[in-house]
């Protein structure tokens, strides 16, 4: 529902494993009142799109919502499931997210070890499936006609060491598909098609009893990590594959006042190692590719709001410059697509939030659930928003 003057505040989360926990920081500033603190009044979202962890972040804050939670209580409920249900500690046995199997750590902890008949079927269907994948592999090693380094490299599988039961517990515990079905708010969960490539959004209406769950669950499931979630017939995967922060979702749901929360820090403030290692390399690739997309998304709407101004000092009769007409060119194309679908742009205010320093941990981070991690990460993201500057976050606002 818009609110005065037609604003209609949109909330964007994109994935990150772990450093989803400095969203909620952001959500916790952004959403409640902080006397004698930042810069912005709080604000009430209409619209919330997420990728990954982000679409388990958005789909708690609107099934609270559905629920009739007050925004207040809503990020309090989810504060507290990251810092009580999601992180582990020392006191805990794993964390919420996923459980390494057979893990001999796991069985030298005597929390894990509370119920011992549960740690030992646990263990014997641990070993059960892992015996069915290495014989699986095996017969395929000898009976493939590929190469044998195509063949050696089929037979490694990561993710058969991983179980996901945790976050499958997780996302049932702290999410009413009910709740979000009745929703004001709309909700936007995208997921990667895994035998496609082309990108999946789901919305408020899709989260049925049947495949609700896998929806959220698809969005999270990192490839080669957790395995893929079926739905109609086809497998989903992790939406940061083909989206990782659902900007375009946003402002095709109507919003036009938006909040973008991603999780890569600035680039230039990450120090180049003096050891290149294939880890490091890989992971700045990652980092690059995604602050490059997300840079781009923001660019174009920027553009669109300056196509939109051209347009309106035509209308009114002003002088046309050579700028008016580059800016309206530039975006033409897709002012006048929207114009025949019946839902023609609005200008935007889009304000940036992200780590702008790295938040530690590297890519390898966004598997480390260390509670005191998760309480800083949340500290984090709550105290630069408190000071977010939209200068050095070159947010994009309107022209006076």
């Amino acid at each position: 529902m818009a609110g005065a003057n037609g604003i209609k505040h949109a909330v964007i989360l994109s994935g990150g494993g772990a450093y989803g926990a400095f969203e909620v920081g952001v959500l916790k500033s952004i959403l409640t009142d902080q006397v004698g603190r930042g810069r912005y009044p709080k604000i009430e979202p209409s619209i919330y799109t997420g990728t990954s962890v982000g679409a388990v972040n958005a789909a708690v804050m609107v099934s609270q919502n559905g629920l009739g939670v007050h925004a207040d209580e809503a990020i309090e409920f989810l504060e507290n499931a990251w810092l009580n249900l999601i992180a582990s500690s020392p006191e805990t046995c794993g964390n919420g997210a996923y459980r390494i199997r057979v893990d001999p750590i796991r069985y030298l902890n005597p929390q894990c070890l509370s119920d011992p008949a549960q740690a030992f079927a646990a263990l014997v269907e641990d070993g059960a499936l892992l015996t069915d994948s290495f014989f699986r592999r095996t017969t395929n090693f000898f009976n493939s006609p590929d190469p044998l380094q195509t063949r050696v490299l089929e037979f490694v599988d990561l993710s058969t060491f991983i179980s996901p039961e945790p976050l499958y517990r997780l996302v049932r515990e702290i999410v009413s598909l009910e709740a979000i079905r009745r929703s004001s708010m709309m909700l936007r969960i995208v997921a990667a098609n895994w035998a496609t490539g082309e990108v999946k959004v789901f919305t408020n209406k899709d989260m049925t009893d049947d495949v609700g769950f896998q929806i959220i669950l698809a969005s999270a499931a990192i490839p080669g990590f957790f395995p893929p979630q079926y739905i109609g017939g086809y497998p989903y995967v992790d939406g940061g594959v083909v989206m990782n922060t659902p900007l375009n979702c946003a402002i095709e749901a109507g919003g036009n006042f938006l909040h973008i929360i991603y999780l890569d820090p600035d680039i230039d403030k990450l120090p180049l190692k003096v050891l290149q290692n294939t880890y490091n390399t890989l992971d700045r690739t990652i980092l690059i590719n995604n602050a490059t997309v997300i840079n781009e998304d923001i660019d174009t709407a920027a553009w669109i709001n300056e196509g939109l101004e051209a347009i309106e000092r035509v209308s009114k009769g002003g002088p046309v410059s050579d700028r008016d007409l580059q800016e309206f060119i530039r975006v033409a194309a897709r002012i006048e697509e929207r114009l025949k679908q019946g839902s023609p742009y609005r200008k935007l205010i889009l304000h940036r939030y992200h780590p702008h320093e790295d938040p530690g941990g590297g890519g390898v981070g966004i598997l480390n659930f260390n509670r005191e991690r998760m309480i800083d990460l949340i500290e984090q993201g709550f105290n630069e928003t408190v000071d977010h500057d939209c200068y050095e976050s070159e947010c994009v606002l309107l022209q006076p």
